[in-house]
């Protein structure tokens, strides 16, 4: 599968990830890929108090994953991937300062 089209499909299964997170305050999501072309998940909750929590799941990464490989993202672009997670509450600090 070459880079658009694992793009694509990327960009697509980010809504469904983002909707069935949103009881964790998680509120947007966005990719970009890293230096080898893997593709690095970042999600946005409200709050820090909400990323913090978030983080320490150990059922989030492959709860992405999943959803990844169900939406037609291939085998080999998901197992390497990996996962950030940021807030609205410290980006804003950060951009106060």
């Amino acid at each position: 599968m070459d880079s658009e089209r694992v793009g694509r499909a990327v960009d697509q299964a980010l809504l469904p990830i983002v909707a069935s997170l949103g009881s964790w305050g998680v509120v947007d999501g966005h990719w970009l890929p890293d230096r080898d072309g893997h593709p690095v998940v970042w999600l946005r909750t409200r709050s820090e108090a909400q990323r913090q929590a978030l983080s320490g799941q150990v059922w989030l990464l492959p709860q992405v994953q999943v959803t990844l490989t169900r939406l037609g993202v291939p085998h080999e672009v998901v197992w390497p991937l990996r996962l950030e997670l940021t807030s609205d509450e410290a980006e804003r600090r950060l951009l106060a300062d």
